[in-house]
């Protein structure tokens, strides 16, 4: 080749140079493919490509998912992930055991109480079966005052107003002011004391979703008037069922199959038809009770009658005095030690009954204020004990005390909660 055509193949002068000063320098090693790692932002732009949109899997893979589900509190927080998984998923799965409920614990005071700090639009709910405990911040409740739970809705009132609340689902039905009652109870006098004029207790003949739900109240009011009385949702009054009569004050009652029982402090048992307004009181009324001690009723799906419920008065975190079951069998009422798969939920105020497995049955669960313990129980505050009793042998277990400190001032009392999930059309948001 020609020394002109040979000098153009030689490296430029700035070529040379640069050679050379690669050639004093280390290399950096070439990177493992496996250790090649994108530009932050280039893996930003991944990663939501990558992410997956959760509430766009079939409706056939979310039940699947639910079936895998073992509890209530699963169950409730697996629907609340989207609005379509809550579409998805029915309000109450087939699939689960059944579910001991939780403990609605007692309200702390108003703001307005001298304590700082307390605050009654909290809720809190104990579940047994985890030891957890569920806090809710519902603003509603605020003023109002918690008279029990039925079908997973719990009771407000706040002076004659009465609402029914599912905490779960936060809607709310609006129900007739209590002192509206044809014949005699329209004319309450105002009270400075709101709860004077109260309801004592309120229940549900089936869940508000299903069309012939009826409401049943007890009127605590000290004026004669009506003492029981009852409305559909929508109605603007409520309606008279039984009257308030001397020295025959209702202690407790029940609902099943659209009849009210009651039971008043001479031991009588009666049933109030809700459809013909007639009456009918068992011939014999309940022996063997002590003065000293309260009496509940509760639905027995298994006969055409309600059991019967003594428990000590005072009911304490491992007390050890008896409970009795009664069944009326034959002419007058019986004292039974076995109520098969089932399992009672007692509290001051209600009783619940539910059917569980048969190696869990005929047993009653039972809540107290928790004593004898200086480092759960102070002046100021106490703690929710339950307790277990095998109605068999009446041997009495005690089980735990709630985490939750409950003020001495509380508003209302404990209750047994069964969730639910249930929307029901003419209720609203809160």
């Amino acid at each position: 080749m020609k020394d002109g055509t040979h000098s153009n193949l030689r490296p430029s002068t700035s070529t040379r140079r640069s050679s050379s000063l690669s050639a004093t320098l280390p290399r950096a090693p070439i990177p493992a493919p496996g250790r090649l790692r994108a530009p932050p932002v280039l893996l930003t732009m991944q990663r939501r490509k990558m992410r997956r949109d959760w509430s766009s899997l079939p409706d056939d893979v979310i039940t699947v998912i639910s079936t895998k589900t073992t509890t209530y509190s699963m169950y409730v927080h697996l629907r609340a992930v989207c609005t379509a998984w809550r579409r998805a998923l029915p309000p109450h799965p087939r699939h689960l055991p059944p579910q001991i409920p939780w403990l609605l614990l007692p309200q702390n005071p108003p703001q307005s109480s001298s304590r700082v700090g307390r605050d009654d639009s909290r809720i809190s709910f104990y579940d047994l079966s985890q030891s957890k405990t569920y806090r809710f911040e519902l603003p509603f409740l605020r003023g109002k005052r918690i008279y029990g739970s039925s079908y997973g809705w719990l009771v407000l009132k706040h002076d004659y107003s009465v609402w029914l609340l599912n905490p779960i689902t936060r809607r709310i039905i609006d129900l007739p002011p209590i002192n509206k009652v044809p014949n005699g109870s329209s004319s309450l006098p105002r009270s400075e004391h709101p709860h004077q004029h109260c309801t004592q207790k309120v229940m549900l003949t089936c869940s508000p979703s299903e069309r012939d739900c009826i409401v049943v109240a007890c009127s605590a009011a000290t004026t004669p008037n009506w003492e029981l009385v009852f409305c559909r949702i929508g109605d603007t009054q409520w309606t008279g069922l039984k009257q308030r009569v001397l020295r025959k004050r209702l202690l407790d009652f029940t609902v099943h199959n659209n009849s009210v029982y009651t039971v008043n402090n001479n031991k009588e048992v009666s049933v109030y038809n809700l459809q013909t307004l007639a009456t009918w009181t068992y011939p014999t009324p309940i022996k063997y009770c002590p003065a000293r001690n309260q009496i509940n009723l509760v639905v027995d799906g298994e006969s055409d009658g309600p059991l019967v419920i003594n428990s000590p008065e005072y009911l304490g975190y491992g007390k050890k005095d008896k409970f009795h079951v009664y069944k009326y069998i034959g002419n007058e009422w019986c004292r039974v030690m076995d109520i098969g798969k089932r399992m009672l939920f007692l509290t001051r105020d209600n009783c619940t009954i539910l059917q569980f497995e048969e190696e869990n049955g005929n047993k009653l669960y039972y809540e107290g204020e928790s004593t004898g313990d200086l480092l759960t129980s102070t002046n100021d505050s106490y703690h929710i004990g339950i307790g277990r009793v095998n109605l068999k042998t009446n041997s009495n277990v005690t089980l735990e005390t709630s985490p939750l400190a409950v003020c001495r001032d509380a508003i209302g009392s404990s209750s047994w909660f069964t969730p639910s999930l249930h929307l029901f059309s003419r209720s609203h948001n809160i």
